[in-house]
C-alpha cells in the first residue's frame, strides 16, 4: 500500500507545546522504522520549519530521503518563514504540485 503524509505544523495534536511538539518528532522518528516508508512526505505551513538544517527532525528526514522517500517543501511558505537559504533536506515544491501530488495519492496521513 503506496501513502503520503502531510505535515502542517511542528507539532502533533492540541496541548501543552512540549507535548506536542515531541509527539511530531516521535510519529517522524517511526516513519524511518516502517518497512514500508511513505511515497512523499509534504511540508507546508509551520511543518516546512521541520525540514531545516539543525530542526530536531532533520536526522530522521535525511534518513528516509536516502531510502528514496520524496521531501517537498511549500515554496511559498520556504519564503514567508524567510528559511529558502536553510532548507538541509528535500527540495522546493509549488502548490500545483502539491495539488497534483494530493490528488493522485491512494492514501494520505496527516498527523
Amino acid at each position: 500500500m503506496s501513502y503520503d503524509v502531510v505535515l502542517k505544523t511542528t507539532k502533533m495534536g492540541d496541548g501543552e507545546e512540549a507535548l506536542t511538539k515531541n509527539l511530531m518528532l516521535a510519529f517522524i522518528h517511526q516513519l524511518t522504522e516502517k518497512d514500508e516508508k511513505p511515497k512523499n512526505i509534504i511540508l507546508y505551513g509551520e511543518g516546512v520549519k521541520l525540514a531545516k538544517k539543525n530542526s530536531e527532525a532533520i536526522n530522521d528526514l535525511i534518513e528516509m530521503e536516502k531510502v528514496g522517500v520524496n521531501i517537498l517543501s511549500c515554496g511559498i511558505c520556504l519564503d514567508y518563514f524567510e528559511i529558502s537559504k536553510k532548507l538541509g533536506v528535500g527540495g522546493v515544491t509549488t502548490m500545483e504540485e502539491v495539488v497534483n501530488l494530493l490528488a493522485a495519492s491512494d492514501n494520505l496521513i496527516y498527523p
